[in-house]
């Protein structure tokens, strides 16, 4: 059970024209605002709709729950280790079977998409301002 968000490139044709003004390395860029505002961002929306049992422990919405994964020109989100009973309520198994899959991890990465390609046209545009 994860989140995956990866760059793709027919998403990003908006900034295909600010990319090619950019001097440097606009891969880095990408990479920069991904690796920071998006994983956080992502992991704030997924645990705005994690769900809470309703037994009495440690639940995962209020911890630090989640870690991520960086690769180039992307990101995964996993819970942790000791959180990974997540997968019963996302997928529905376990007891949760009989019950819709909540999928709150996808459903909060989908959330951020748009924030995340927001984020990247600001950070080009005031990189173009610096520039120019």
């Amino acid at each position: 059970m994860s989140a995956r968000f990866e760059v793709d490139y027919s998403e990003v044709e908006r900034l295909q024209r600010k990319f090619s003004q950019l001097p440097g390395d606009v891969e880095r860029v990408l990479n920069d605002v991904l690796h920071s505002y998006g994983v956080e961002n992502v992991k704030d929306n997924i645990k705005i709709i994690m769900p809470v049992s309703k037994k009495e422990k440690k639940h995962a919405k209020n911890y630090k729950s989640l870690r991520h994964e960086e690769f180039n020109l992307g990101f995964i989100i996993h819970p942790k280790p000791k959180y990974n009973y997540l997968v019963f309520p996302d997928k529905a198994l376990g007891t949760s079977v009989d019950k819709d899959p909540d999928e709150f991890m996808q459903t909060g990465l989908d959330a951020s998409i748009e924030h995340i390609f927001e984020q990247i046209n600001e950070e080009v545009e005031r990189l173009l301002r610096e520039e120019f």
